[in-house]
């Protein structure tokens, strides 16, 4: 293959990628919470499509955080302490009665400050994530089409 037809690729790629961590995660998707609810665990669909629709947050990257701050449902912190979406306190991890109410804690947080008028992970990631934003970003993307694939 010619090098320019490579570069031409490399940089399609590239392309589509940082264009995928600029969408802006403000406004309601609308997304079927049944086909959510496959990816997710089972009665949640419906709680990220709700806590979306209640704040103004697309629900699948609600819940592409979700899977990555909480080992796609399965670390310890969110198991014993319910805290779905990777919240701390000064004293550690954020405990919470549901992983419901994290996630409708986290959605509402995303619309505070310091969250306020940052729209796009990229500039959500040093806020969610200051020790390593640009991992935290692109786990969250890889999240968000996993979750997205039909």
């Amino acid at each position: 293959m010619k090098k320019w037809a490579i570069s031409y690729i490399v940089a399609f790629i590239v392309l589509v990628s940082v264009g995928v961590g600029e969408e802006s995660i403000r406004g309601f998707r609308v997304v079927d919470s049944v086909k959510l609810e496959g990816k997710v665990p089972r009665g949640y669909g419906k709680v990220f499509v709700e806590a979306g629709r209640e704040n103004n947050i697309d629900p699948v990257f609600l819940a592409a955080i979700s899977a990555h701050e909480s080992g796609h449902w399965k670390s310890r912190i969110a198991r014993q302490k319910n805290n779905w979406m990777g919240l701390m306190s000064r004293k550690g991890p954020k405990r919470f009665e549901t992983p419901r109410e994290s996630i409708f804690y986290a959605a509402k947080l995303l619309n505070r400050k310091p969250f306020q008028g940052r729209n796009t992970l990229s500039e959500i990631a040093p806020i969610y994530c200051a020790k390593s934003p640009k991992y935290w970003e692109s786990s969250v993307i890889h999240w968000e089409r996993e979750l997205q694939e039909r």
